[in-house]
């Protein structure tokens, strides 16, 4: 009885000898794909390492920051309408947008800083927004200046006399530290942790555009969009968000490109679906709620030309 107790492996005893074979198997799986899971890290960390030390030469672009009021009250609107207040806050003096082990922490300076920015020359300014590096070429991490290089120098001047304006904040916001896994998304593809490194840093820059009710103009709005419902508008869960990040609507004629522009105003400034439903707390109708009339009619005419695609093509 004692010799079958132990063949078993019951009561205590050895492991047989076909156990025993499949745990070793197992313990070098294991151990192979745990040497495989730290030279991925490696390697991503050693990628990531390199992109955060890689400089970038900014062809000198001069803009004019007026200081009229109008100028100041449109870049107020331009602000809560292009999104920098829903990441750095209200009153611009930024915030903590998210902070775990896997994420690492995702935050938004200060821009009304006695130092800095505020103290930053108009090109500083201008390569932190549309170029997204600092004034030593250095990339910034995760300002979204792709969704900003087309910003006319009308519309940004109006954007950095507005937050020169505000009163100065004393806040000391912590810097961003990108964990494992969006080093990780960054180096596939899938996000975009140093967006300089996908921008063309010589391409002309606009004046101005008339604003008109066109799907051009419609497109230009529109930029900002695509952070959260992607480059194909399609919708989905952002690549990198936190688990209780709700996922973004398809923009294309397959989900909301097909509502009509009362609808669509509607949705934009109320938060309301067609059918009386609330869009989820991800969607920032309280900042395109800020967009005027003509801007919500040239992106829904923009919105109708874009291909249909089926939900989360991104």
């Amino acid at each position: 009885m004692a010799a079958r107790s132990s063949a078993s492996g019951t009561n205590g005893g050895a492991v047989p000898r076909r156990r025993r074979g499949a745990l070793l198997l197992t313990v070098r799986l294991a151990s192979g794909a745990g040497i495989l899971v730290v030279g991925a890290l490696i390697v991503v960390a050693a990628i990531a390492e390199k992109r955060a030390r890689t400089r970038y030469d900014v062809p000198i672009h001069a803009i004019t920051v007026p200081g009229d009021q109008a100028s100041i009250d449109r870049g107020a609107r331009l602000a809560r309408a292009r999104f920098c207040s829903d990441c750095h806050g209200e009153g611009l003096t930024g915030r903590i947008m998210a902070d775990s082990p896997e994420l690492g922490r995702l935050a938004a300076p200060n821009l009304t800083s006695r130092t800095a920015p505020r103290a930053l020359t108009d090109l500083e300014w201008e390569r932190a927004v549309r170029h997204g590096v600092r004034a030593n070429g250095s990339a910034l991490r995760l300002m979204p200046a792709h969704e900003f290089t087309e910003l006319t120098d009308d519309d940004l001047g109006a954007i950095i006399a507005y937050a020169r304006q505000l009163p100065g904040s004393s806040a000391q916001v912590p810097t961003t530290v990108a964990g494992p896994l969006l080093k990780a998304l960054d180096v596939a593809g899938l996000f975009k942790l140093y967006p300089a490194a996908g921008i063309d840093h010589n391409r002309p820059h606009r004046a101005r555009l008339v604003a008109e009710r066109t799907p051009a103009y419609g497109k230009y709005m529109a930029s900002t969009c695509t952070g959260c419902h992607g480059e194909r508008l399609s919708g989905g869960k952002p690549p990198g968000a936190p688990p209780d990040w709700p996922a973004a609507a398809n923009l294309t004629p397959s989900g909301i490109g097909h509502y009509s522009l009362a609808d669509f105003t509607r949705l934009l400034r109320t938060g309301v679906r067609p059918d009386g439903s609330h869009v989820n707390d991800g969607m920032p109708w309280t900042f395109t709620r800020s967009l005027d009339d003509t801007e919500i009619a040239a992106i829904h005419a923009y919105l109708r030309t874009v291909p249909r695609r089926d939900y989360g093509q991104r």
